[in-house]
């Protein structure tokens, strides 16, 4: 049996249009149940439930004090009788056969954890299902009303086709950053599942990314694979109109991201909490950050941390933060903290790229990046320069000169550092310090910090 979650604070009018749309499924009554889980709402949502009480099996569950969305929506798993969960919105319209779509046929063995579609319709679509019981024809939506999953294919077809068009079934673009795009207006998954997962996480009491969350904990679990995500743009549901103060929630969700990236310190959340870019891009540019990161781990040319040290010149009482490949002897100096993608990934040792860092502000004399910083593309560089320059008062950037681009290999990274610092010192204070055959180094700080020494 299938258990649909349905968290709600208040929005009586929005939760009875969802139940409407749950008493017309096609699925038959006994193949689900629904879970209502009023979070200390002011309105008479017990109400709107009790008005369907005949026609669904419903329970209501209330919280006595506001707990946030993450809280209910895990009161109401622990509610729910069936093994497989559909996590709805209380202003989620379900389309005739959504329930349908979320239920496992017996022998299913694709996907654990299914997206489904949602359409944000304008009002002349929205009269049209209030009139017809959320029935549309998909070919009358406008342009703006889809969902933006609903993407190109990114592969071509068989020899001489052209690639697939846009439309519904593109999700395959997303292939190795699936988790990205879960939301919880319409998703399932095992019960199995989302209590190995621990379910939410309760201290997100805000609006906004507890679903990005869980289902980055879902990835994790899968063993950092994406084939555990499955977007099925037939399970169809449509967002009712509601009053939103975007600026008041973003600036609620704002001190999110850096609990997120502390939360887990892996580039995988950095690149997503991003905040100059938008997550499309990120999707597409995470799997070459990570081609990037093999091209360079057994790279032969690729300078040693203690060559660098000396090379860099840092006082021994001078306190850093190093991040790139096989760093333990950059550790044996000073107060040195390291970010080393060449150990394995845990809560002693984190992998991030520096675009975004955990660290406060001020912690550290100099950061130290070694080779990474050349692959990143250059809204990503910009934003690891303004982090470094952040946590640390300069920020050493180290190019080893036999790691070079070969358009052979894929792998896009700066060589030349004339123009990369015309690019800059227009806002830092920046200059080669050090430079022979093997290795240069630039250092960037901001203005008015000490100048930078001279090539030697």
């Amino acid at each position: 049996m299938l258990s649909v979650i349905i968290p709600t604070y208040n929005q009586a009018d929005c939760l009875q249009l969802t139940l409407d749309s749950l008493t017309r499924q096609s699925a038959g009554r006994g193949s689900f149940e629904v879970v209502v889980v009023d979070d200390a709402s002011v309105q008479d949502v017990h109400a709107v439930v009790r008005r369907h009480e005949a026609d669904l099996d419903l329970r209501y569950v209330r919280h006595d004090v506001n707990r946030g969305r993450s809280a209910a929506r895990n009161s109401g798993a622990a509610a729910a009788k069936g093994d497989r969960l559909l996590l709805m919105d209380a202003d989620s319209i379900a389309a005739p056969d959504l329930v349908g779509h979320h239920l496992r046929a017996p022998g299913d063995t694709g996907p654990d954890v299914v997206y489904g579609r949602r359409i944000e319709p304008s009002w002349g679509t929205f009269a049209e299902l209030r009139r017809n019981g959320a029935v549309l024809d998909e070919l009358a939506l406008l342009p703006m009303e889809g969902d933006h999953r609903d993407l190109p294919q990114s592969a071509p077809g068989d020899p001489g086709e052209p690639a697939a068009s846009a439309g519904p079934g593109a999700f395959d673009v997303y292939r190795r950053t699936g988790w990205m795009f879960g939301f919880t207006h319409n998703l399932s998954l095992p019960r199995e599942l989302y209590m190995q997962v621990g379910g939410f996480d309760e201290a997100f009491v805000q609006w906004g990314y507890e679903d990005t969350d869980f289902t980055y904990r879902i990835y994790r679990h899968n063993g950092r694979d994406s084939s555990c995500f499955r977007y099925d743009p037939a399970a169809l549901c449509y967002h009712a109109p509601h009053f939103r103060d975007w600026t008041t929630e973003w600036e609620k969700t704002k001190p999110v991201l850096p609990f997120l990236v502390d939360k887990y310190r892996h580039y995988d959340i950095e690149f997503f909490t991003h905040p100059s870019d938008n997550h499309r891009r990120v999707a597409r540019t995470l799997p070459f950050y990570e081609d990037c990161r093999e091209f360079l781990r057994d790279h032969p040319g690729r300078v040693p941390a203690d060559r660098v040290r000396k090379a860099a010149d840092l006082p021994d009482n001078a306190s850093s933060l190093w991040i790139g490949f096989d760093l333990a002897a950059a550790a044996l100096a000073g107060q040195t903290t390291t970010v080393d993608h060449g150990a394995e990934f845990g809560p002693g040792n984190p992998h991030l790229f520096g675009v975004r860092t955990p660290y406060a502000d001020g912690s550290f004399d100099c950061a130290v990046h070694l080779d990474l910083w050349r692959m990143l593309t250059p809204i990503d560089l910009s934003a690891l320069i303004m982090d470094s320059l952040r946590v640390a008062d300069s920020a050493l950037l180290v190019m080893s000169k036999h790691v070079r681009r070969d358009p052979a290999d894929g792998i896009g990274m700066i060589d030349d550092l004339g123009y990369f610092l015309s690019l800059v010192t227009p806002r830092y204070e920046a200059a080669v310090t050090y430079d022979d055959e093997e290795l240069a180094v630039v250092r960037l700080a901001r203005r008015g910090a000490d100048a930078a020494g001279a090539v030697r």
